[in-house]
């Protein structure tokens, strides 16, 4: 204390809040009576990724729910059969209960673990996934079960956050609720019936694969937005290959692709290469690290179904197939990446009916920024001029996306300048629609 060596306490406190503080302690070895290495960078990470993420989702429900006059006050069980539904209460159901596990085991350093998963799964999946349930007119019945679900998702989430984020869960409970505190509301039972765990297991895979995919694009620093023709997908174990295949239209639209193809065979876009995973073998075979290592480097082993089989003084032998280490190298002219037995080759090749595409998408990208800019709430619709080539064919889509009409602007609240086709700028004047 006395070489002033460290970031005074309340700064940080008025700089990210308690909540953040608090829930950065709780992932340390300081709840463990151990040593802790203060990072700023963790009181920063626990608010961008978990506290900002699921104030932005309980702001997202509350401003549909103002336009569709939906009002809940009491949380219901969902009982809802759309999967997304289903896989986020089953998400609830199983983090709830690994929480309340470890809280009685006095394991309180993995209580925040459960929490990312719980808010990163309601963020970067439910609420992106279901936007377009929200968007539909009037309040049809797969609309209500939305809203039922996210709001029943929220609560009970807010009571999971009391112990380790006290204030702003006392804050959101008292918006969704009458009643008088959080901290005085009982812990959650969440319905066994949630439970899914093969629906869980088929997502991760799912959203293994996009993760893949998406890894490439960003290694060639292709855009999202921007189309791309072909996905091929390889798995080594085949039961996945029918979950893939149930799940093609969702991994197409998340990753922006026309056709999602799932191989038979790894090696028509990559080719592998095995080494011993010496933590595995160190961890699960401590008496027999040499005869392993020597089996596998000398590729004595065989690859199957219930893991790996290796040669060893002339018998074999079935080891977890974890003891391998599998690196992954693309066949020439392709652009593959893989993990945990997920492989997975894009095509990046732009034709021009791709890159018109991309090019509309681009546009409705700015058109959106520039609504938030201008202060339009949700339902506001705007008027846009543009100047410059652009894909015509496409105009309905950034229409419809972005809540606007193309006509005369006069008036420009903003303008938006991108690159258009061609060498030409694209110039888009934007100015609000009169009211109706």
């Amino acid at each position: 204390k006395s070489s002033k060596n460290y970031t005074d306490p309340m700064v940080l406190m008025q700089k990210w809040g308690t909540d953040a503080f608090r829930l950065y302690l709780y992932q340390t070895n300081a709840m463990l009576i151990g040593d802790l290495l203060f990072d700023e960078d963790g009181i920063q990470d626990a608010y961008q990724q978990l506290l900002l993420p699921y104030w932005n989702a309980c702001n997202f429900y509350l401003s549909y729910a103002n336009i569709d006059g939906f009002c809940q006050k009491t949380p219901k069980v969902p009982d809802s059969e759309n999967p997304l539904d289903q896989w986020i209460l089953a998400k609830l159901y199983d983090a709830a209960g690994k929480i309340t596990t470890s809280m009685d085991a006095y394991q309180v350093n993995q209580y925040v673990e459960r929490l990312v998963s719980v808010v990163d799964g309601l963020t970067n999946w439910y609420i992106r996934r279901s936007r377009r349930r929200f968007w539909g007119r009037g309040m049809s019945q797969d609309k209500r079960n939305a809203y039922e679900t996210l709001y029943y998702v929220l609560v009970n989430t807010a009571l999971l956050f009391a112990p380790v984020a006290p204030f702003l869960a006392e804050k959101l409970y008292k918006t969704f609720t009458d009643e008088q505190s959080v901290h005085l509301a009982d812990w959650p039972i969440i319905p066994a019936s949630f439970q899914d765990d093969a629906m869980l297991q088929k997502v991760e895979l799912v959203q293994n694969v996009i993760n893949l995919a998406r890894s490439i694009r960003d290694k060639n620093r292709i855009k999202n937005r921007q189309p791309l023709s072909v996905l091929k997908v390889a798995l080594t174990d085949p039961e996945h290959n029918a979950i893939v295949a149930e799940f093609k239209e969702i991994i197409a639209e998340e990753l922006n692709v026309k056709v999602v193809e799932v191989l038979q065979d790894a090696s028509a876009i990559v080719s592998a290469k095995y080494d011993p995973y010496f933590q595995e073998i160190r961890d699960k075979y401590p008496q027999r690290i040499p005869e392993i290592i020597k089996a596998i480097k000398s590729g004595a082993f065989t690859l199957r179904e219930d893991g790996v089989w290796l040669t060893i003084n002339g018998e074999q032998e079935r080891f977890d197939a974890g003891i391998l280490l599998v690196t992954y190298q693309a066949r020439e002219g392709m652009h593959a990446a893989g993990h945990q037995g997920v492989v997975v080759s894009l095509d990046l090749s732009v034709s021009e009916e791709l890159k018109r595409e991309g090019l509309a998408r681009e546009m409705v990208r700015h058109i959106q920024e520039a609504r938030k800019q201008i202060g339009c709430d949700i339902t506001d619709r705007i008027v846009i001029s543009i100047t410059g080539v652009y894909p015509e064919e496409w105009t309905e889509y950034i229409c419809r996306e972005t809540l606007s009409e193309v006509g005369v602007v006069t008036e420009a609240v903003t303008t938006v300048e991108i690159e258009g086709e061609g060498e030409e700028a694209l110039l888009i004047s934007i100015a609000r629609a009169p009211a109706r």
